[in-house]
């Protein structure tokens, strides 16, 4: 597994020419993409861009508003080939997206249904350019409060739809905060076949003092500054599965998009140090 920073995720929406100096000056081992954003570069720019600060282009979110109406999610998939073969050429393998775990619309087997029409549709064009789809699974009860009807929520449901959507490169977005507030553990590693079936890892802290049933998705700490997700359980099941893909901190903690890009780059990698387990 590697260290990847993605400026998005701490506050800073800044572009690859930006950050990629940055990643290599802290230690990251790579970068993680926001597509819409990147895809403007010519190809061979942005690689020549990893190359020189030693980089790995990591992954990119699923660019597809699949959770709306079917006019915007068309609208969507309409791009999503030329974004697949962006990220292939620039060396991408892993694209990730998130699933609302509640709905007051949709019953459990109406929204399972729909997501595994619209995230197979979407699987299939990844397939094509040799890209997985990770989906993550949101554990806090505080989501699916006053919902009528909840959703997927633990690694057991979404490894369900992986498996209903079969096009044989569905996997996991594991996150500490979602594994942790799903009551996950560390046995619950062996229910992946191997290892390729984590797309990315997400780290982060919880803050201190509130009860898990108040936990709140947008309101996090730094990796290991408060002590309270399970992150040491966490690393050790995806040291023990043999994980090799990028591990990216995404803490929500809004002091970081306050400082200069530099100082929160600084602080999440050396809080991200602190934590790193060895022999990683």
């Amino acid at each position: 597994m590697y260290k990847t920073l993605a400026p998005d995720c701490i506050g800073h929406r800044v572009g690859l020419e930006e950050s990629a100096p940055l990643a290599e000056k802290y230690g990251f081992k790579g970068i993680w993409f926001n597509i819409e954003r990147e895809a403007r570069i010519p190809v061979e720019k942005t690689k020549e861009i990893l190359n020189k600060h030693h980089l790995k282009a990591a992954g990119f979110g699923l660019p597809v508003e699949y959770r709306k109406d079917e006019e915007t999610f068309r609208k969507d998939m309409e791009k999503l080939e030329e974004y697949a073969a962006y990220a292939r050429d620039c060396g991408m393998h892993r694209c990730i997206t998130w699933i609302i775990p509640a709905s007051d619309e949709l019953t459990y087997e109406e929204n399972f249904n729909l997501h595994r029409e619209r995230l197979g549709e979407a699987a299939r064009i990844l397939k094509k350019y040799g890209i997985s789809l990770g989906l993550e699974f949101l554990g806090p009860p505080k989501l699916r409060e006053g919902k009528k009807y909840e959703f997927i929520h633990t690694l057991d449901q979404m490894l369900d739809l992986c498996r209903a959507i079969g096009t044989g490169n569905m996997g996991i977005l594991m996150d500490v905060w979602h594994w942790d507030m799903a009551g996950q553990t560390f046995e619950d590693f062996a229910k992946f076949p191997d290892e390729s079936w984590v797309v990315c890892a997400h780290i982060m802290d919880a803050p201190a003092g509130i009860p898990r049933e108040e936990q709140v998705d947008v309101i996090r700490a730094l990796p290991g500054s408060t002590g309270i997700l399970r992150i040491d359980e966490f690393f050790e099941g995806l040291k023990n599965m043999g994980y090799t893909g990028p591990v990216l901190a995404e803490p929500f903690v809004e002091e970081l998009g306050k400082m200069k890009f530099e100082e929160a780059v600084a602080a999440v990698s050396e809080a991200v140090n602190k934590i790193w387990p060895k022999e990683a």
